[in-house]
C-alpha cells in the first residue's frame, strides 16, 4: 500500500518530507510558544514603561523576568537550520565583540558603578537581539509582532497629538509647543519630545511600507491610520533631528525601485504638508539650525560633541567605559554657563566613541552595515521565490526596516538613544525576517507547498529543513 502524498493539514508538508527526530518522532512548531509570548510581553513592557507607570511593579522586575522566560522558551524550542546563514553568524560575532569590548572597557572605567549599570543595560539588549531574532522568525510571527508594535506606537502617537490639540484648542501657548515639542506622557524615556521623535521616525516608514505591501483592506486601513498618526507624532515632537530624519527617509523611499511613484507620493508629499501646518515658531526653529552659533540648543550640543571627541582622543581604544560620559563631563569638561542637568552626549556616535572607543564602535558599525546587507539578501531570496514577480509584504517590510534604521541613524545623531529599544528590535527583526525567507526557500527546494500553518522542525538531526509558515506575509 503506497504512502499518501497529500500535505498533512497540521503542518502543510507531505509525510515523506516531514523531518524526523531521533526515534522516528516528528515535531511541529506551533505558532504560539512560551518564547514568542514573552517576546511580545517584553515589547509591551518596554513601550508602555509599565514599571515607570505603576511603581508597585518595580520590585517584581517584570522586564528581566519576561526576558528570562523568553530565553528559557528559546532553549526549550526545536532548533531550525536552513540555507546560508553566514550573515546571521557575522551579526552574532559583531554583537559578541561589542559585548566583550564593553565588558573590558567597564573593567577599566573610572566610575565603576555607572559603568556596570550601563553594561548590564547593554547586555540586556544583546540578549533581546538574540532571543527575538530566533523567535520572531516566521511569517505569521512577524505579522503578529508588527501589529503589536504598530498598536503600541499608535497609542503613543495619538496621546501626544491629543495633548498638542488640547493645548491649541483651549488657548494654550502653541508657539511654545512648536518650540519645545511634546513627548509621550510624563514618565519613561519617550516623555522627552526628541526621544519620542526618534521613535516616530522608526515606526513611520515601517507603517508606510506595510501600507504599500498589504493586500487586506482592513490592515491597509490600519496601517494608513498608523502612517498618518506617526507623521503627526513627528510634527508635534518639534524635533529638528526627527524632521531631518523624515526628509532623508522620504528621499530614500522615493529612490526605491518597487512602486517608485507610489512610494514617492506617499512619503515625499508628507514633507510640504507637515511644513504647511507647522507654526511660524517651529519653522523659525528649523531655519535656526543653519546658524547653530546663534541657537542655544545647537550650541550646547556642539560643546557636548567636542567634549566627547576630546574624551575619545584621550581614550581611543576602549573609551571611558559604559556610562562614564556624564560623570567625566561633570568633572573635567563642563561649561559653567550650561544647565547642570545637561550631561548626555546627545549623539549615538559620540556616545559610542567616547564610552567604548574604536574597539567597541567598529563592531557597532559592522552591525549596522550587516543589517542593510542582510535585508538586501532577504529581498534577493524573496524575489527568487516569487514566481509572480510581484513584491510580497515581506519584501516591503525589509524596505521599511532599511528606512526605519536610516531614521534611527539620522535622528540618533542628535540624541543619546543608543540603548533604547529601537536599534535592538530592528536588528532582531532583520535576523528573523532573513530566517523566515530562508525557511520558505528551503520549503521550495524540497517541493513542499504548505498552507499558512505551523512548521515541522528537525531537532539536532540531519533531516531537510522546512519553513515554519509557507504562506506569504501578504
Amino acid at each position: 500500500m503506497s504512502t499518501p502524498t497529500t500535505a498533512i493539514p497540521e503542518t502543510g508538508f507531505p509525510p515523506s518530507q516531514e523531518p524526523e527526530l531521533p526515534g522516528g518522532r516528528r515535531v511541529a512548531e506551533p505558532r504560539w510558544s512560551l518564547a514568542f509570548v514573552c517576546v511580545l510581553a517584553y515589547l509591551v513592557v518596554e513601550y508602555m514603561r509599565l514599571s515607570a507607570q505603576y511603581q508597585f511593579l518595580i520590585p517584581f522586575q517584570i522586564g528581566k523576568v519576561t526576558m528570562g522566560l523568553a530565553t528559557l522558551g528559546l532553549l526549550l524550542s526545536p532548533r531550525f537550520r536552513a540555507g546560508d546563514q553566514s550573515l546571521i553568524r557575522w551579526m552574532d560575532v559583531a554583537m559578541a565583540s561589542f559585548v566583550l569590548v564593553s565588558f573590558v572597557s567597564a573593567c577599566f572605567a573610572t566610575y565603576q558603578t555607572e559603568a556596570w549599570t550601563d553594561y548590564v543595560n547593554m547586555l540586556r539588549w544583546a540578549v533581546i537581539y538574540f532571543v527575538a531574532g530566533r523567535v520572531v522568525n516566521s511569517t505569521w510571527r512577524l505579522r503578529v509582532f508588527m501589529l503589536l508594535f504598530m498598536l503600541l506606537n499608535l497609542k503613543m502617537a495619538q496621546s501626544t497629538i491629543r495633548a498638542y490639540y488640547s493645548t491649541w484648542r483651549y488657548g494654550g501657548n502653541v508657539e511654545a509647543l512648536a518650540r519645545e515639542g511634546v513627548g509621550a506622557g510624563w514618565i519613561g524615556f519617550f516623555a522627552n519630545s526628541g526621544d519620542f521623535g526618534v521613535a516616530m521616525c522608526v515606526a513611520w516608514p515601517l507603517a508606510g511600507m506595510l501600507l504599500l505591501g498589504e493586500t487586506r483592506k482592513i490592515l491597509r486601513s490600519f496601517y494608513l491610520v498608523c502612517f498618518v498618526a506617526f507623521l503627526g507624532g513627528i510634527f508635534v515632537s518639534s524635533s529638528r533631528g526627527a524632521f531631518l530624519a523624515m526628509s532623508v527617509i522620504a528621499l530614500m523611499a522615493g529612490l526605491r525601485k518597487a512602486r517608485r511613484l507610489g512610494i514617492a507620493l506617499v512619503f515625499l508629499l508628507s514633507i510640504p504638508g507637515l511644513l504647511y501646518l507647522l507654526p511660524e515658531t517651529g519653522k523659525e526653529r528649523l531655519r535656526s539650525a543653519a546658524h547653530w552659533e546663534e541657537d542655544t540648543t545647537a550650541s550646547i550640543r556642539m560643546h557636548l560633541w567636542k567634549s566627547g571627541i576630546r574624551m575619545f582622543i584621550r581614550h581611543p581604544l576602549l573609551g571611558l567605559g559604559p556610562g562614564n560620559f556624564a560623570p567625566t563631563y561633570d568633572e573635567s569638561y563642563r561649561d559653567p554657563n550650561i544647565n547642570p542637568r545637561v550631561t548626555a552626549p546627545h549623539s549615538i556616535y559620540i556616545e559610542g566613541l567616547s564610552q567604548v572607543g574604536l574597539l567597541g564602535t567598529i563592531p557597532l558599525g559592522l552591525m549596522w552595515f550587516l543589517f542593510f546587507r542582510m535585508n538586501a539578501r532577504t529581498r534577493k531570496v524573496l524575489v527568487g521565490l516569487n514566481k509572480e514577480k510581484k513584491p510580497s509584504l515581506e519584501y516591503y517590510f525589509t524596505l521599511g526596516m532599511d528606512l526605519a534604521m536610516t531614521g534611527f541613524l539620522v535622528s540618533g545623531a542628535f540624541l543619546t538613544v543608543l540603548y533604547y529599544p529601537h536599534l535592538w528590535f530592528l536588528l532582531a527583526l532583520g535576523v528573523g525576517t532573513h530566517i523566515a525567507a530562508l525557511r520558505k526557500q528551503a520549503a521550495m527546494k524540497v517541493g513542499a507547498v504548505g498552507s499558512d500553518s505551523s512548521a515541522v522542525i528537525a531537532l539536532g538531526t540531519s533531516a531537510p529543513p522546512v519553513p515554519s509558515h509557507s504562506g506569504t506575509f501578504g
